[in-house]
């Protein structure tokens, strides 16, 4: 494993052009590639059970009540699964830059994550390797982002987030 080069924000900002520069708020956020929300998943879930249980219960009334045993073990299986997709639906990372904030979001299954660091003393680096992280660092706490980023888009995000960063950085 290699080391993560930094690379420097210094150089062609506004701190050092002289222009006037007016901050602004920036927020980036990134969601996983979901088809269905939890929402709609428990609809289509419930939907689904009804339709079984339907079919069941007619096996049952012919005689044939094998049936309704193994449709409740198939629903219980199929509920069991939609429950671990779920908690994880909604998962998201995001980024909001503000003129003397930044503030990273972390949402993995119930557990949110929340920091508020100073643009001037956050560092972000990227290797530009195949599923490497955003690396953002801050007075020696690391923190990585990126696992819902397109691979291809990485490396143009990187440059947007730290020419932001660098403005964001100098507004103070």
């Amino acid at each position: 494993m290699g080391m993560i080069p930094e690379i420097s924000s210094s150089a062609n900002t506004p701190c050092n052009g002289g222009q006037n520069y007016t901050p602004q708020s920036s927020k980036w956020v990134f969601r996983r590639n979901c088809s269905l929300s939890p929402k709609q998943l428990l609809q289509w879930y419930l939907s689904l059970c009804a339709i079984t249980l339907v079919i069941a219960t007619g096996f049952l009334l012919a005689g044939f009540w094998i049936v309704l045993p193994f449709a409740g073990i198939e629903l219980l299986l199929v509920g069991t699964a939609f429950v671990i997709y779920a908690r994880h639906a909604a998962d998201y990372e995001m980024i909001e830059l503000q003129p003397n904030q930044l503030i990273l979001v972390m949402a993995d299954g119930t557990k949110l994550t929340q920091l508020e660091w100073s643009p001037q003393w956050a560092k972000l680096s990227y290797n530009g390797k195949y599923k490497a992280p955003l690396l953002f660092s801050h007075r020696g706490q690391q923190v990585k982002l990126g696992k819902f980023i397109a691979e291809k888009d990485k490396s143009a995000l990187h440059r947007e987030l730290k020419a932001a960063l660098a403005r964001a950085a100098c507004s103070v």
